[in-house]
């Protein structure tokens, strides 16, 4: 799940009033995360650390959580039915979940301080 987490913290970090990075102790949880996951740390190994932060966000009255049920990232909006080819931008580094509909302008990793990478899906 970790991976997934990090998806969603990637997520959370690029919108700009989010508690992520507006709330100091929670965006120093989060900071630590993503500094050692541009180190080469794989997610799986910082569950204890996504742990922590889900539990801040909660104590915070965050109900979102890391979760991407409750997040307010969303997969595959406007993804469509599947049928044809699609691109999608997607983690630069392979490190986590998240996936973002291509638009105008470029969409920024947080995490890995990259534009998301442009990814064909293909049926």
């Amino acid at each position: 799940m970790t991976a997934d987490q990090l998806g969603v913290l990637c997520g959370r970090l690029a919108l700009d009033g989010d508690a992520v990075r507006v709330t100091p102790e929670i965006r120093a949880l989060a900071e630590s995360i993503v500094e050692r996951v541009r180190a080469g740390v794989p997610p799986d190994e910082l569950a204890d650390d996504f742990d922590d932060l889900e539990d801040a966000l909660l104590r915070a009255g965050h109900a979102a959580g890391l979760g991407p049920v409750r997040s307010p990232y969303e997969g595959w909006p406007g993804a469509g039915d599947g049928h044809r080819e699609l691109e999608v931008h997607t983690c630069p580094g392979g490190t986590c979940a998240r996936v973002e509909v291509p638009g105008a302008r470029p969409v920024p990793c947080p995490v890995h301080r990259q534009p998301m990478a442009l990814t064909r899906l293909r049926p």
